[in-house]
């Protein structure tokens, strides 16, 4: 049959066929803000086609055809090749003879099998738009192969009646089994097979997930208050309906795992428990296809899932910092030299008061900030006070010169990560604003309304809760808390308070370390996400990119934070 047939599944795992099930939501929605439309990974969806919430792997467009729901949905798509099998092999075989897909076992696997779009089998359909917008169509579908299924490959109702050597598959169903590739004769007699084993798990079971706690909004609209843990522990929620509700951890040999690389990620601010781990998630994935194969983790904290409450989260994401430090102790005990930490957006004043909490311990690797929204001068209080150009602060630059004004900054000499990268965007709509504060308030406002209305009377409608004055006998540090014309006022106190007045009264003097183009000292290099290739930009969807929009769009970023930021090479 000229060269030997066989069955290739390229997936996490060649030898045992490891991948995710497609069982979340890529479709396309509206962001409110910049009111387009974004693909995005949503906490449910309807399928179009039958009406019902449904995931990923039972999408129908609205004629009620299997499909692929959006680009973004590709990256839970693996290939697989038939090798060994020529129009001139299918013109010779006998009359009557199939060429099948079918398990060996029929213990539960399912998987869903397209055509490739790609002629050649490659990688076009997770990398270049115009081959991905080809793979969405319908007719590209083959079909579902469960237990006791099969396809027949070379069946009338395709062109030419063969499928093809090349197609791409998604998880449908948990499981793992050998995928039996087989031709036969009219007889039933086999005349060649091959194999391939195919395991599909919930993407929980393949990362680790830690939290220190989370914050959950009520249909009232109140958000109870929920300390930090001072250790992480497993997260026992948001499993996925029909895959196993038990926490994954890595198994873990010291004579063999030593080595391994541990990427964790902790997010930014405004976000549930189910949105934390769709960007964990989309990390995860977005790493592998870059050519990761070490191991990964999530840091969940409990911000508030309100946009309003910024100050209140910044406050929480400060007293998460113990926590993390006590995850990345252990971590490093574990992958000693091989811990790499990303942080995103307020989940950098998590990772910078971790670091800072180390001392001179060096517990990561590298760390890479990605749109930090933390005052630059909180490293480098040489950073200009470009902040001053949109406002003038009332109170002492206290981060900057913490706590007094010719002391250093918050995090001086924090030596915690042997390399420090700033992925930055200098237009970044959450922590620039709308530029001048003509449209939302991005981090650069907040700063400054922090102490805005301190020049203006106290009165039971305008209670000005934070307070900055000339420090006194009254007022030791300047800083204070009044609620209320006749509320007696409470003294906010360095270092006791340090948290409460950074989040809440103390201004920047500076940009936010993620808009900041000045390399802070200590800072080893840093990438802007403004413009090409990146192409970030101004805009709502473009803060948290590369979590949402596609793999093809945002690949160079998971690109350069792999190979550039972490310096981690296959």
């Amino acid at each position: 049959m000229g060269k030997a047939l066989y069955l290739r599944a390229f997936c996490k795992k060649r030898r045992s066929g490891l991948f995710w099930a497609n069982n979340n939501y890529d479709r396309w929605t509206n962001d409110n803000y910049d009111n387009i439309q974004v693909e995005d990974d949503v906490s449910q969806a309807v399928n179009p086609g039958t009406q019902y919430v449904e995931p990923d792997f039972n999408y129908t467009n609205s004629s009620g055809q299997r499909a692929i729901s959006c680009p973004r949905d590709l990256e839970d798509f693996a290939r697989l090749w038939v090798s060994g099998i020529s129009s001139n092999v299918l013109a010779n075989l006998p009359t009557g003879s199939t060429v099948t897909l079918s398990w060996q076992n029929g213990n539960g696997v399912t998987i869903d099998l397209f055509q490739a779009a790609d002629a050649d089998g490659g990688i076009g359909y997770l990398t270049n738009l115009a081959t991905a917008s080809n793979q969405l169509a319908p007719s590209l579908y083959v079909g579902r192969l469960g237990p006791g299924q099969s396809i027949q490959l070379n069946a009338s109702t395709f062109s030419n009646s063969w499928a093809g050597n090349h197609y791409i598959w998604c998880g449908v169903f948990p499981g793992s089994d050998q995928l039996n590739l087989t031709i036969t004769d009219s007889s039933g007699n086999t005349l060649a097979q091959s194999v391939q084993y195919i395991q599909i798990q919930d993407i929980k079971q393949m990362y680790e997930r830690w939290t220190v706690g989370d914050i959950s909004g009520n249909p009232n609209g109140t958000f109870p208050a929920v300390a930090p843990m001072s250790n992480a522990v497993p997260a026992e929620d948001n499993f996925s309906p029909g895959y196993p509700n038990q926490y994954f951890t890595y198994s873990y040999d010291q004579a063999t795992d030593t080595n391994d690389n541990y990427i964790l990620f902790v997010h930014g601010y405004n976000l549930e428990s189910w949105q934390k781990d769709r960007f964990a998630e989309t990390a995860f994935k977005r790493l592998y296809w870059q050519g990761y194969q070490g191991r990964f983790g999530s840091f969940r904290w409990p911000t508030y899932p309100a946009g309003e409450l910024f100050d209140d989260s910044e406050r929480q994401a400060w007293l998460s910092g113990a926590g993390l430090l006590n995850l990345l102790g252990t971590l490093n005990s574990n992958y000693p030299g091989k811990v790499y930490l990303l942080a995103h957006s307020l989940g950098n004043v998590v990772a910078g008061e971790a670091l800072r909490l180390a001392g001179a311990k060096q517990v990561v690797n590298t760390y890479v900030a990605s749109q930090a929204a933390l005052s630059a001068r909180a490293y480098d209080n040489t950073i200009p006070s470009d902040a001053t150009n949109y406002y003038t602060p009332i109170s002492p630059d206290s981060i900057g010169h913490y706590y007094t004004n010719t002391s250093p900054p918050y995090f001086n000499g924090i030596a915690a990560a042997g390399t420090f990268v700033n992925f930055i965007n200098t237009n970044d709509w959450a922590l620039m604003g709308d530029n001048l504060f003509t449209g939302h308030p991005g981090w650069l406002e907040i700063q400054q309304g922090k102490l805005l209305l301190t020049t203006q009377p106290m009165s039971p409608s305008n209670p000005q809760e934070y307070w900055y004055t000339t420090p006194s006998s009254n007022h030791p540090s300047g800083y204070y808390f009044q609620n209320g014309p006749i509320t007696p006022y409470r003294n906010l106190l360095f270092p006791n308070d340090t948290f409460e007045i950074f989040s809440e009264a103390a201004q920047s003097y500076s940009l936010a370390l993620g808009a900041e183009s000045t390399i802070p000292v200590g800072f080893a290099r840093s990438v802007n996400l403004f413009g090409a290739p990146y192409n970030f930009g101004p805009t709502h969807y473009g803060h948290s990119l590369e979590f949402r929009s596609d793999n093809m769009t945002t690949a160079v970023y998971w690109h350069e934070l792999l190979f550039f930021g972490f310096n981690i090479q296959p």
